[in-house]
């Protein structure tokens, strides 16, 4: 064993701790960013959006921090204060929904949600963990692109009830709660300043 690396566990265990002080194990992994080409591929611009930072990444979050409809990002790594990239993407058609449930838990966790946009479905699962030291969110949202209206929204929720609504219009933040009640809230819209 090499002097200082590290020290044998009491007698009756076996194996060893090593010693690394305040470094991480990880090599120091870049923090990657992913576009979506709506093609089926996918080019890394972490580097062009400042989140490719070469500390160790340890947290992430996704939320509508703005409430302006695009999803923004906060980003917490090893010995890093957090950070938030906010979303200035391009304008496209999106709707978040907030669950509340009554024979369910409150929160909704477990929920199922399917979005219908003409033939295309989206599907979305309620969670409180999203990853190591993560979470996110828990308002579920889709992008829809073009669409301007969702088709048809399906939720199942974990006391085994389904909510089935229909025609509900985009850019919208929709509170429902299991039983069927339904609000919709319009976004905020961000001044021009903001979106830059």
């Amino acid at each position: 064993m090499m002097e200082g690396v590290g020290r044998r566990l009491g007698s009756n265990k076996s194996g060893m701790l090593v010693n690394i002080g305040s470094h991480s194990l990880n090599g120091r992994e870049r923090n990657v960013l992913f576009r979506n080409n709506a093609n089926q591929t996918f080019t890394e611009v972490g580097w062009v959006n400042g989140a490719d930072r070469i500390e160790d990444g340890r947290g992430l979050a996704l939320l509508d921090a703005d409430r302006d409809g695009g999803v923004d990002v906060v980003l917490r790594n090893f010995r890093a204060p957090a950070g938030m990239l906010q979303n200035s993407g391009a304008e496209a058609h999106w709707v978040s929904f907030e669950l509340e449930g009554t024979a369910s838990n409150r929160d909704a966790v477990g929920a199922r949600l399917r979005v219908r946009t003409g033939e295309h479905w989206q599907t979305r699962v309620v969670a409180t963990g999203s990853g190591y030291l993560s979470g996110s969110s828990l308002r579920q949202h889709f992008g829809l692109g073009d669409a301007t209206r969702i088709d048809e929204l399906i939720v199942d929720w974990p006391s085994g009830e389904r909510t089935v609504l229909q025609e509900l219009a985009a850019d919208r933040l929709h509170a429902i709660r299991e039983g069927g009640e339904v609000a919709a809230a319009p976004v905020r819209q961000p001044s021009a300043g903001e979106r830059q």
